[in-house]
């Protein structure tokens, strides 16, 4: 943010020989340059007389005392409310317009509509999103009269026939997303603008047709564009209370942003790109505070100290505090749970309570369990390697249930013995063992055979079990036991249940027993591969004793359990989780759409279709390129006005400088913030990433027009913010469509592919083969699509080659489901979906 200076004369003696330019500076040039303050001469160079050369070292210093400028006058007066109250009716009239259009599951609706179940019926589930948002859904369900019954499992699903109050739960993202109208309004006219140009900014927001169809639905990215821009409208207001430091309504608004970008980031981690937006303005206030000679350093530091509680301790706070929420209401174990740490699971009602011997020693039972990976158990079967470099012997995998096929028994090394004659021997770090798989006898063995999911990496080997009748084995079998670190006193040493992390490293190879993450083919019954590899890191090849048993003992045996984790394990865990989950979320969704695109707004995301209608996720067009341009123009403006002043040039561009320099300058770095960081991501994403930087980018389009403007004379500038604000409303009518999914003509369809690269499916509108009479509101039909577990037809991808009658309306279509933007999460980390592991568990032998 841009301050000012107020004027403080100072005398001081220049230095002997010290030249100075003949020109002063201005105080305009100065604050525009960054100058804290102008010096005033007698004299550039010697006179030769040595008195007049004196009294011309007496130089004049005028300093500028800190003061905020364009944030420190504006109150809210009637014309103020009364203009608020007008914007949020029609965003309120636009955003739930239709909004019972369409009576189905929509896109991710299928997620975020099953996890306001789950909150409801306390049924832990995982999702790589933060729970503010969804928590939110779940209570708007609650008060609309949703039970959690309904599953949301497919798109399609009739909302109607199955009295599912869907109505109640999209109105929450309607509310929301017509609340962040009078936010633009609020801002600007606290940036020190005019009503004229906050109205536009607010009526540019209320039209962009991308944020109306993500306020429409059951979806995410409306509460985090809500709180994205409190955020910086509480931010905005904060500044108008520089003059007021630590009264109550400069600690309202401080606090106030605080807990607003903690909400934001609840939402989504997006969220999380507010805060070097507000962190850059935040140091360049206090930088500029250093200036102030009437600041004492103490007051400095309380300043600091205040940025810092309310923008980093608030924030951290309001995000612990949602998760909290989160766990407590999920009470209950689910088939998400696998997902989670044994530790974790123990927390939740149904879930295990582990109970086992503490030590491990030689002819010992164990099941051995990934620590990091949440997959599941080392595992074997009677089937064999099939893959074409693989040695044919027995499947050694990893599976995600506990059965007898999880079990082995510890042994020593091949052609060694251990005495026993004193008791049980212990295990220890170290040492050489075997593993016989107790249901068929065979070792767990490697050797140079590559493994299934990586026949040509010549750094993995293949694990598998081996042995027949007679036979006692070879050096193969051999693993050396690598404990890590232990949770408990001497279990770093001695091998321990529960408590021991180690890895088994081959003895002949020199490679770990790794867990791959990789879903095998059918064969190996979609289980995970495991396999053995050198040079791993230590987090994807360490394991623990979940169960271990000693038979015959002669004395009982000392027992352990898991320990149930507190708020800050379980919330450290769950977003490692996360984050792990957002970085293998790669695919190749059919409307997945790069950073580069999303400015110009290469293309869309389909939704929904049938029956004549289509909801097509596209934004304003002209609202999209006219912010884009209005960004791009600030930089070059003031890469310019850069360039000039280093020439003593100071254009005051017709007033406005310092406040759009200002306003527009912080707006577009926020803008940054939200979005150059996507392009370091690898992950799949989605055109609705930009919202938060679209609805930063129209407040930039605003300030553009009124410094575009500024010099007009009233009548012509009215009639150019007139011409604007038509230009938006005509596309947003144009598109509209697509956004209320309005019956529409093919035609008229294809006539709005205003670009080749916009996509939605024609085929859909009234006259293509895709499109169906109108259905009544409720039919047997939907009934019965609701109640089964098939995919309704297909309501995203453009029409492919079918069989078609004389009528276009009758056309037969081959189904087809394209899954939305959310990876079911056993495929993100599991590498296998929760069903392929139940199906496997059904064709596995015990």
């Amino acid at each position: 943010m841009t301050v000012g200076m107020g004027e403080a004369k100072k005398t001081r003696r220049r230095a002997k020989g010290h030249s100075m330019q003949p020109t002063a500076m201005t105080a305009a040039e100065a604050h525009s340059s960054g100058d804290k303050g102008v010096l005033v001469h007698k004299g550039d160079s010697g006179t030769g007389n040595e008195a007049a050369d004196k009294a011309d070292d007496d130089v004049t210093i005028k300093e500028y005392g800190y003061k905020p400028a364009y944030f420190g006058q504006w109150q809210m007066d009637a014309s103020d409310w009364g203009m608020l109250g007008v914007l949020l009716l029609l965003a309120l009239a636009v955003r739930c317009f239709r909004l019972a259009e369409p009576a189905q599951v929509v896109f991710d609706e299928v997620h975020f509509g099953k996890f306001a179940g789950r909150y409801l019926n306390g049924t832990y589930f995982y999702d790589l999103h933060p729970p503010l948002a969804k928590l939110m859904f779940a209570a708007a369900g609650h008060l609309s009269g949703y039970d959690g019954v309904f599953d949301f499992k497919t798109i399609g699903l009739d909302y109607v026939a199955a009295g599912v109050p869907y109505v109640g739960m999209r109105l929450l993202p309607a509310v929301l997303g017509a609340l962040t109208v009078p936010m633009a309004y609020a801002t600007l006219r606290s940036c020190g603008y005019a009503t004229d140009t906050a109205a536009l900014a607010a009526a540019l927001v209320c039209v962009e047709n991308g944020l109306v169809t993500q306020s429409r639905l059951i979806l995410l990215d409306s509460p985090l564009v809500f709180f994205s821009a409190a955020t910086l409208t509480c931010w905005a207001l904060w500044w108008t209370y520089q003059d007021r430091a630590f009264s109550r309504g400069w600690w309202a608004w401080l606090l106030s942003t605080g807990l607003a970008m903690g909400c934001a980031a609840s939402c989504k981690w997006v969220g999380l790109f507010l805060f070097p937006a507000i962190g850059l303005s935040t140091i360049k206030d206090l930088w500029d505070k250093i200036a102030d000679r009437q600041l004492s350093p103490v007051r400095w530091m309380l300043h600091f100290a205040a940025r810092a509680l309310a923008l980093l301790v608030v924030p951290a706070a309001t995000y612990v505090f949602w998760f909290w929420v989160h766990f407590a209401v999920l009470r209950r174990t689910g088939d998400d749970a696998a997902m989670i740490s044994p530790e974790f699971q123990t927390s939740l009602i149904g879930g295990p309570q582990v109970k086992t011997d503490r030590d491990v020693f030689y002819g010992s039972e164990i099941r051995m369990r990934t620590t990091n990976a949440r997959s599941g158990f080392l595992h074997s079967h009677m089937h064999l390697w099939q893959h074409e470099k693989g040695s044919g012997q027995q499947q050694v995998t990893i599976y995600g249930y506990a059965d007898p096929n999880n079990l082995w028994i510890v042994e020593p090394a091949f052609n060694t013995t251990v005495d026993t004659s004193g008791g049980p021997v212990p295990v220890t770090s170290g040492s050489v063992l075997r593993l016989r798989h107790r249901a068929t006898g065979k070792y767990l063995h490697s050797h140079n055979h590559r493994p299934a999911m990586a026949a040509s990496d010549d750094q993995k080997f293949e694990l598998a079990g081996y042995g027949f009748a007679n036979f006692s084995g070879d050096s193969n079998d051999n693993f050396r036991l690598e404990i890590l670190h232990g949770d408990a006193e001497g279990a770093d040493k001695h091998l321990q249940a529960i408590e021991s992390k180690f890895r088994l490293i081959h003895d002949n190879l020199g490679c770990a027993v790794y867990n791959s993450r990789k879903k095998l083919p059918k064969w190996a019954f979609g289980q995970t591969e495991a396999n053995c590899m050198r040079s791993c890191h230590p987090r994807m090849s360490t394991w623990h004793i979940e169960h271990a048993r000693f038979p015959n003992a002669s004395q009982p045996m000392r027992k352990t359990g898991y320990r149930r984790p507190g708020l800050w394990a379980k919330l450290l865990e769950y977003n490692r989780l996360m984050a792990d989950s957002n970085e293998n979320l790669t695919g190749d969704h059919p409307f997945a759409a790069r950073p580069q695109h999303w400015p110009w707004l290469r293309r869309g995301t389909a939704y929904w279709g049938g029956h004549g209608r289509l909801i097509y996720q596209l934004g304003n067009p002209l609202v999209w390129w006219a912010s884009l341009a209005a960004v791009v123009v600030f930089v070059n403006v003031r890469l310019l006005l850069f360039v000039l002043a280093k020439r003593r040039i100071c254009p005051q561009l017709g007033g406005s400088r310092a406040k759009y320099l200002s306003s527009a300058g912080f707006f577009s770095i926020a803008w940054a913030c939200h979005y150059l960081p996507f392009f370091l991501m690898g992950r799949e994403l989605f055109l609705h990433h930009y919202f938060p930087a679209l609805w930063m980018a129209i407040i930039v389009l605003a300030c553009s027009v009124d410094l575009a403007t500024c010099a007009l004379p009233r009548p012509v500038r009215t009639v150019a913010y007139l011409s604007t604000l038509l230009a938006a409303l005509y596309a947003f009518h144009r598109f509209s469509y697509i956004t209320y999914a309005r019956l529409w003509s093919k035609d008229a369809c294809l006539n709005a592919r205003w670009l080749s690269s916009w996509d939605f499916d024609c085929e859909h509108a009234l006259g293509g083969v895709r499109a169906t009479d109108p259905p009544p509101a409720s039919t047997a039909a939907t009934a019965a699509i609701a109640a089964s577990e098939k995919p309704p037809p297909n309501p995203l991808l453009p029409a492919k080659p079918a069989v078609v009658s004389d009528a276009p309306n009758n056309a037969t279509i081959q189904p087809v489901f394209v899954t939305p933007e959310f990876v079911s999460s056993a495929d993100v980390v599991d590498g296998s979906r929760m069903a392929d592991v139940a199906d496997a568990k059904a064709h596995d032998e015990l």
